[in-house]
């Protein structure tokens, strides 16, 4: 028998090797059938409007779950949307929420002064301290409990494994906002989280171009958000999607040379005599590191940490203006070195009581740490801390 001659088209389809930006809001239908088959679940892979989520933030979605070792993900327009959505779909009146006061400025702002406007309260309680917290859980009868696992400023460290336990008898879903770390540094799920939330603005975005959000979690719990999600409609766009897909083709290497690099930068900072404190896991000096270390993967402890210098808020604002190279940047986990001033930027809007009780100062600077050669970072900051110091005659 003769053998078939092979031809080109015998080696498979051509598929472009990054996924284009599918950029539409809506898809045609050839007829009622499939418009059946679409929302049966019988035509998997297919799409109907934006709002119900798009190829570009679906496989955005599955590729952070895959780093979370979840079940599955979801992609929304913003960290701070993702947040709201893993409460409201969770929670409704008269429901309870046990929260770390160590959060991001927002985060408070959205439990303290939103979320009781419809009947959803908070209690705020040290979630360093596992047994205090717990009684929290049990007193309050929290549906939700939420911590961060590196806090923004602070850097403070709770023990995960210990809230997952207490929150499971407690009958309290634990969602976790594991932006500072991120699946490099820790997984929380694995330690028995129940939801993780990211902006994935920042390192997963890694480059200050995209504005992002991303639910990892359990088929259950993230069916659930993604269900109430879109009739929110708090949907990522394409482009941010396909940008942040993108990122994380080099997301691994950034954030291992960025936590290598803020190791050197806290250990240079703490014996500057210019620096009154450092927060960061990775020192000995810092009160969780030996849960930090316990926890968190292969010695690595974050690229963010924050100090306070010595003096009052004109020896920060001599700091950040004498910075060249280093910029003053409302933001972080991009790839070069930023700073911020947490008074002034992410916890503005709190009140002063209420950040002298977190140890916000004036003189906290929040650093993020990049990628690039440490040796010119170090210097920008000799520079800057010697003359935020310089008293002027």
């Amino acid at each position: 028998m003769a053998r078939r001659k092979r031809s080109h088209g015998d080696v498979g389809a051509i598929v472009p090797w990054s996924t284009p930006i599918v950029q539409t809001a809506v898809y045609n239908f050839p007829n009622l059938g499939s418009l059946d088959d679409h929302y049966e679940g019988r035509a998997p892979g297919s799409y109907v409007y934006g709002r119900d989520g798009l190829p570009n933030s679906d496989e955005l979605a599955k590729k952070v779950a895959e780093l979370e070792h979840a079940d599955r993900g979801m992609a929304c327009s913003s960290g701070m949307a993702s947040l709201f959505v893993a409460i409201a779909s969770s929670v409704g009146k008269g429901d309870h929420i046990v929260a770390s006061p160590d959060l991001y400025g927002g985060t408070l702002l959205l439990l303290g002064r939103e979320l009781p406007r419809f009947g959803i309260k908070t209690t705020f309680s040290d979630s360093t301290d596992v047994s205090t917290f717990e009684n929290a859980m049990k007193r309050e009868g929290a549906k939700i409990v939420l911590v961060e696992t590196i806090s923004n400023p602070t850097m403070k460290v709770c023990d995960l494994k210990e809230l997952a336990r207490a929150a499971e008898e407690a009958g309290s879903l634990l969602i976790v906002d594991n932006t500072f770390a991120s699946p490099f540094v820790i997984r929380p799920l694995d330690l028995g989280a129940d939801v993780v939330m990211h902006s994935g603005t920042k390192s997963l975005g890694g480059h200050h171009d995209l504005t992002i959000g991303l639910l990892c979690g359990g088929s259950k719990v993230i069916e659930r958000a993604y269900q109430f999600n879109i009739v929110l409609g708090a949907i990522p766009g394409p482009f941010d999607s396909w940008l942040a897909n993108r990122s994380l083709l080099t997301w691994k290497v950034r954030t291992e040379e960025s936590c290598r690099n803020a190791m050197r930068l806290a250990k240079y900072l703490e014996g500057r005599e210019e620096v009154e404190h450092v927060f960061y896991p990775g020192l000995e000096s810092h009160p969780q590191h030996a849960l930090a270390k316990r926890i968190f993967s292969d010695g690595m402890y974050g690229w963010m940490l924050s100090f306070t210098l010595k003096g009052r808020l004109a020896e920060a604002d001599s700091f950040v203006k004498a910075l060249k190279r280093v910029t003053l940047t409302p933001s972080l986990g991009g790839v070069g070195t930023t700073i911020s001033h947490p008074g002034k930027t992410s916890h503005r809007r709190i009140s002063e009581a209420q950040r002298k009780e977190l140890g916000i100062t004036e003189t906290m600077i929040r650093v993020s740490v990049g990628i690039e050669d440490y040796s010119l970072t170090e210097e920008d900051f000799d520079r800057a801390l010697r003359a935020s110091q310089r008293r002027k005659p």
